[in-house]
């Protein structure tokens, strides 16, 4: 009897869990696209601790998205465009300071808007 009083509270706990699961509220835009950034800054910092970051390894960071890069002497600004809505962006800077050391450092930050070269389609 105990067992099916054990089986029957683990039944009614997974169904609770279940409703609540499923009626957990769909993320907002801005939610996901700061998830986004925070992989895009992962993959960067993973890059970036054998002391490089080459162009292909900007690409696999930043996925499907559109991207740019500026080298300097004191840094690598990456700029990230990752769609918004149906006709905007929203734009992040990922900055490492040169020379790139092995923890990967990544400063992130939401800009206000894209550059010009990242606002387009």
């Amino acid at each position: 009897m105990a067992v099916i009083t054990v089986i029957a509270g683990a039944g009614v706990a997974i169904s609770l869990a279940v409703q609540v699961f499923f009626d957990r509220p769909v993320p907002s835009d801005d939610e996901l696209i700061a998830k986004k950034a925070g992989l895009t800054q992962y993959r960067l910092q993973e890059a970036a601790k054998d002391g490089s970051l080459s162009d292909k390894e900007i690409e696999r960071a930043a996925g499907d998205d559109r991207w740019s890069a500026e080298r300097g002497s004191t840094g690598i600004r990456i700029m990230v465009a990752y769609p918004h809505t149906d006709t905007d962006k929203a734009c992040y800077r990922f900055t490492l300071a040169q020379p790139l050391d092995p923890r990967g450092d990544v400063d992130r930050e939401r800009l206000d808007r894209c550059p010009g070269d990242l606002a387009a389609s």
